[in-house]
């Protein structure tokens, strides 16, 4: 990525083209330079050439979704169920109705991504019937390999429980940002896609359940219009705090993701019945 950024941006400070070997007329040589100058501009902010897209995960990009799971949160319960746990997931986020994912791609590479649960009850009821059999045995594993998370995850069942989350409120699962692309505005810009999808779908509120010593995940939901704590509570040792941010007052500069969803999610209507 740094390589290419480079390349782009260099070449676009000269002057002229490189294939040119006549002196263009005063006017064209204004007309480049205005061009390449506000270009690099753009490029520099990840811009001009498209290369950075926000656009809808799917179920094959649950690899890489995984990688960013496990190099952003090490240590936490989904990561120490391991890979496979993680892969199939991500894959059930993407097939869900109860459940979306929204990927940053760098020309077609994977470098952020956030999961989301419209309804964690149903989301995670689901996974657990559908899903949770196909990676048994690696979850078996990981536990003979490390028995302290047995506790952890008898706890982790009851994470919908832990948010309190009633009907058209969804639940971030997971946001997160390749350490590579960190301090690149990349977190805070896929927050407004979330927020527009969360808007097509009837969503009320977006919540994050945020560990409290975590800063700029903090710093970064700060930034957003009319959040509250809803509570503090204790889960696997750390102190959390449970955000809750309405989607409406948030909506002036949302943007919806390109592509279409793998499956569509769960629409509600106005008055909160379900739609689809």
């Amino acid at each position: 990525m740094e390589d290419r950024g480079w390349k782009v941006a260099l070449s676009l400070l000269y002057p002229y083209p490189l294939f040119s070997i006549f002196y263009p007329p005063p006017s064209v040589f204004w007309m480049v330079t205005y061009f390449r100058v506000n270009c690099l501009t753009t490029v520099l902010s990840g811009g001009c050439f498209n290369l950075i897209e926000y656009r809808y995960l799917q179920p094959a990009d649950a690899e890489a979704a995984a990688e960013i799971h496990i190099e952003g949160q090490p240590g936490t319960v989904l990561t120490l169920l391991g890979r496979p746990f993680l892969q199939e997931m991500y894959r059930a986020v993407c097939c869900s109705q109860w459940g979306e994912g929204i990927g940053v791609y760098d020309d077609g590479e994977l470098v952020a991504q956030t999961a989301m649960a419209v309804s964690s009850p149903k989301f995670f009821a689901e996974f657990k019937r559908k899903h949770l059999w196909r990676v048994a045995l690696p979850v078996m594993w990981a536990t003979i390999k490390n028995p302290k998370i047995i506790s952890y995850t008898v706890k982790g069942w009851s994470y919908a429980d832990q948010t309190r989350s009633p009907e058209r409120e969804g639940d971030v699962i997971f946001l997160g940002v390749k350490r590579d692309y960190l301090r690149q505005g990349l977190g805070p810009e896929i927050v407004r896609y979330m927020f527009g999808w969360a808007g097509t779908i009837g969503l009320t509120s977006a919540n994050f359940m945020v560990e409290k010593r975590n800063r700029p995940m903090r710093w970064m939901i700060g930034e957003l219009n009319d959040l509250y704590v809803a509570h503090e509570f204790e889960a696997y040792g750390r102190t959390m705090l449970f955000y809750k941010i309405p989607i409406a007052s948030n909506l002036a500069d949302a943007k919806l993701p390109t592509g279409q969803p793998f499956t569509p999610a769960y629409h509600y209507s106005k008055n909160g019945r379900g739609a689809s």
